[in-house]
């Protein structure tokens, strides 16, 4: 019996990462994670850009990053993001399939490209990863962005990848954490994808299908098993603990955000 194939995207920040690879990076050149937080929130605030391009943007056109930021210190810093568990073991069970589905991993991100490389270190290919690209000089040095990966530009990632594994809308699955993530969420939702929550925000809340708030990668698979392939909650951790792996706490709640006035 042929398995059914299915995409399994990923945001990276604090989705598959528990640090912000911007405030690391504005760190590295002296700038505290409150000034850079409040640069950010300047920007959002006035719609400069789009939703999660915010660091590209400082390092094109903020005095404070303009011409400081190298090809290195995406790398430098990739090195010093501290990632959530199992990604490696994420990635291998996506790869050898579950059930009757196999999957297809990329990461589609705002994130520098080279940080998430390098943040990974070879647990995920290179070619599965699209994050937002610089254009450097012959020192290393950031010159301009060549594409942003952030907002409406993970919409096109995804439809580049729709086209290139000819996998139908239905069968893509996302999971992200933050505003940069809304667009892309809805685009699935409205194709009958199934996106996936990683926070407890409430503007990814009611558009994503499942929300699991976790420190570890696998968690991402427990709505997918429960919702997609059918599984028991008993058939799902009989799953992990066959691979050495035991679910320690699982709590499930539905969450409303109410405001009356």
């Amino acid at each position: 019996m042929s398995k059914t194939t299915y995409l399994f995207v990923s945001d990276f920040d604090r989705t598959l990462s528990l640090d912000d690879g911007g405030v690391l990076l504005s760190e590295l050149i002296g700038i505290s994670r409150e000034e850079f937080e409040k640069k950010v929130n300047s920007i959002a605030n006035k719609y400069f850009v789009q939703q999660g391009a915010e660091l590209s943007y400082l390092i094109e056109y903020d005095p404070d990053y303009k011409g400081k930021i190298k090809r290195e210190d995406f790398i430098k810093i990739g090195k010093k993001i501290t990632l959530k568990n199992h990604i490696k073991e994420l990635v291998s069970i996506l790869e050898e399939g579950i059930g009757n589905a196999k999957f297809k991993f990329y990461i589609n991100s705002a994130a520098p490209r080279e940080m998430i490389v390098s943040a990974l270190g070879g647990m995920v290919n290179e070619k599965y990863i699209y994050g937002t690209e610089f254009n450097f000089d012959e020192r290393g040095i950031v010159q301009g962005i060549k594409n942003v990966n952030a907002g409406y530009g993970k919409v096109r990632t995804i439809d580049i990848l729709h086209e290139k594994e000819k996998i139908p809308y239905d069968r893509i699955l996302y999971v992200g954490d933050g505003v940069s993530d809304v667009n892309v969420m809805l685009h699935l939702r409205t194709l009958d994808g199934y996106p996936i929550a990683a926070s407890k925000s409430d503007y990814l809340g009611h558009i994503a299908k499942r929300s699991v708030i976790s420190d570890d990668a696998l968690a991402f698979l427990i709505p997918i098993m429960e919702d997609i392939l059918d599984f028991s909650i008993q058939e799902i951790r009989k799953f992990f603990l066959e691979r050495n792996i035991i679910i320690q706490d699982w709590k499930r709640a539905k969450v409303d955000w109410i405001t009356i006035v």
